[in-house]
């Protein structure tokens, strides 16, 4: 259950964005899940738990948007030859 400040900052927010309390919550939920998934993938990438594709596609991003965020946090982005190969050959079944 929100707590009242909850309550107090999510009328705030609502009255800021022009919107109802029901949409601001709605926003901010998915705000909310789309940093916590790239908190998360980072978390994953730099324990090396991850690749950068895969970290990515946790985030829910493209490999581009992937890079920005790497670089905005001076992440260190290196790519395993297993995944420039298994792109070579997706490529190469486009032919």
């Amino acid at each position: 259950m929100a707590s009242e400040i909850e309550r107090r900052e999510v009328s705030e927010l609502a009255s800021l964005l022009g919107v109802n309390k029901e949409e601001t919550l709605r926003l901010a939920l998915r705000e909310g899940i789309h940093e916590l998934r790239i908190r998360k993938a980072i978390e994953l990438y730099v324990s090396g738990k991850a690749s950068v594709k895969q970290a990515a596609r946790f985030a829910g991003l493209d490999l581009a948007d992937w890079f920005a965020i790497a670089r905005e946090k001076n992440l260190l982005v290196q790519i395993r030859p297993e995944e420039l190969e298994e792109d070579v050959e997706a490529l190469q079944e486009l032919k």
